[in-house]
């Protein structure tokens, strides 16, 4: 199931870049998704949080009542017509799910658009289709959390 949703920040692609790879936004992006724990990493371009949550009715039979979610984005080095451009990759440990995509972030709206295209697929026989399809508003509304939080950071 294709996925594509933007953020839209109030800030130039340079102050956006940095908050997008800065661990005290990704923590605070964790934590407004009130996640039983969490886990933020940096490495240069690479950026990876994982979350445990408490697993949405619809998969606690196939995941149990608790799952990780792990979202890495590894950034291409250098700038490409004025904005950047990275590869995102959300896994589900235990869960034969994943969402593989591109993050584009260029000057636009009131700044700066942050632009996610990606494919999410649910290897499971019969119910993957159904269970993606279940799973792709969880994954828009973690971007809208994000929006929320980006918009508070950048206003500090």
């Amino acid at each position: 199931m294709e996925i594509h949703a933007t953020n839209d920040f109030a800030a130039p692609v340079p102050t956006v870049f940095a908050m997008l790879t800065d661990p005290v936004f990704l923590r605070a992006v964790c934590l407004a998704t009130d996640p039983l724990e969490h886990d933020v990493t940096v490495d240069g371009l690479r950026t990876s949080t994982r979350r445990v949550m408490p697993t949405p009715s619809v998969v606690a039979r196939l995941a149990g009542p608790r799952m990780a979610v792990v979202d890495e984005i590894t950034w291409e080095p250098g700038e490409v017509d004025g904005g950047r451009r990275g590869a995102a990759h959300i896994t589900v440990e235990g869960l034969p799910a994943e969402l593989v995509g591109v993050v584009t972030l260029r000057p636009g709206g009131s700044g700066s658009v942050l632009h996610y295209d990606g494919e999410l697929t649910v290897n499971v026989p019969f119910l993957g289709p159904g269970l993606a399809k279940q799973a792709a508003p969880l994954l828009l509304e973690a971007l809208e959390i994000q929006q929320r939080v980006g918009t508070e950071f950048l206003a500090r």
